[in-house]
């Protein structure tokens, strides 16, 4: 349900590296600096930077050829180019993963928390969210924030999602991990 402590520290170092070239690059925050880690970090200021990044995931690419990463690392982050950014609601939690479904595609998702289950962070399922989901390691996980959208659904709404769900498991399935 979450990243194991050695995927969490990984999943940070490449990130936080990523977003500081991002900001180098486009100057999006003064005084950004080089975080080594996120704990203390101004949420406002990360996502800045991170809405940057995928307006023009380009710059991932030059990232990749201005970096030191070893090939694992190298194809963590160049993974990232297969993201996707959407609202998605929140169904179900499972012990291996939490399912979302994308509004715009009607495809379910398995995805990791970093460090919390996602649920964990949320009101009672279904909820709508907005994030930016990346491959990590065979797995689905978010790019480390998300926007809950307070929506509150009645009785039927909520049945609606359910059967919804189902369809779409039966039919497609749930993908855990993004091409």
């Amino acid at each position: 349900m979450v990243l194991k402590d050695e995927e969490r520290v990984l999943f940070f170092k490449l990130w936080l590296e990523l977003l500081t070239f991002v900001n180098n690059e486009y100057g999006v925050i003064k005084n950004f600096g080089s975080p080594k880690t996120p704990v203390g970090l101004n949420i406002d200021d990360i996502k800045k930077i991170r809405d940057k990044l995928w307006e023009n995931d380009s710059v991932i690419d030059k990232y990749l050829k201005h970096s030191n990463l070893n090939q694992d690392e190298y194809e963590i982050v160049n993974s990232w180019k297969s993201f996707l950014k959407s609202k998605f609601m929140v169904l179900k939690n499972y012990k291996k993963y939490t399912v979302i479904m994308d509004f715009d595609s009607e495809i379910l998702y398995g995805i990791y928390g970093i460090t919390n289950p996602i649920v964990e962070m949320l009101p009672p399922l279904p909820t709508m969210i907005e994030t930016v989901i990346i491959p990590f390691k065979g797995k689905i996980i978010y790019d480390s924030i998300f926007q809950r959208h307070d929506v509150i659904l009645g009785k039927n709404m909520r049945q609606s999602f359910n059967e919804k769900y189902m369809e779409i498991k039966n039919s497609i399935g749930i993908k855990s991990m993004l091409e």
